[in-house]
């Protein structure tokens, strides 16, 4: 299990609202077929710094979770965020989006304002062919690395969100005389 960072406010900080399942074609949930996940989630000031980690798990009962790909909340307030991924055979499935502030990709980073929720769901067994085909289900693409956060990012934090300043890497506090949040040299 992971739970949410401790800090944090719903629709102050970083929260998900909803989490969604669905076929591409708008058909039922079966092995083989192109789903989209899609996040409701709720972004902190300007978004720049909260990334969503979309995850699967063939096994809810025993998750291992996979990597799809990771989204940025693109803009302030209420985003959706969607990624899509082909479903693999397993009877009771799972996804898992760990919503972050700054920090790496993980199932389950651990940050202060993360909000990391999971989505169980059925799925049918598709085709004959799905379990033949069981052992080449297509894997997820290795994701890049993530992108530092930009330094511009450090002006938007304000005074009363020192401890967001510290835990960003690119970012450092400066006390006294012009007291606020500043890129790293």
């Amino acid at each position: 299990s992971c739970t949410d960072g401790p800090n944090g406010a719903y629709h102050d900080d970083e929260s998900i609202d909803m989490i969604t399942v669905s076929t591409v074609e708008g058909g039922p949930l079966q092995a083989e077929a192109m789903v989209v996940i899609e996040a409701k989630v709720w972004a902190w000031q300007d978004g720049s710094a909260d990334t969503a980690d979309f995850y699967y798990a063939a096994d809810a009962n025993d998750p291992a979770w996979q990597h799809i790909r990771s989204r940025g909340a693109g803009g302030f307030n209420l985003r959706t965020l969607k990624v899509e991924y082909e479903l693999p055979v397993g009877a009771l499935q799972a996804v898992r989006v760990n919503y972050r502030y700054s920090g790496s990709q993980s199932s389950c980073a651990g940050g202060r304002w993360d909000d990391v929720d999971d989505l169980v769901f059925s799925v049918a067994a598709g085709s004959a062919a799905v379990a033949v085909a069981a052992a080449s289900i297509k894997k997820p693409l290795p994701v890049p690395p993530a992108e530092p956060m930009p330094s511009s990012h450090c002006a938007t934090i304000d005074r009363m969100h020192k401890d967001r300043c510290v835990e960003n890497s690119g970012c450092k506090w400066k006390n006294g005389r012009g007291k606020g949040c500043y890129p790293k040299k």
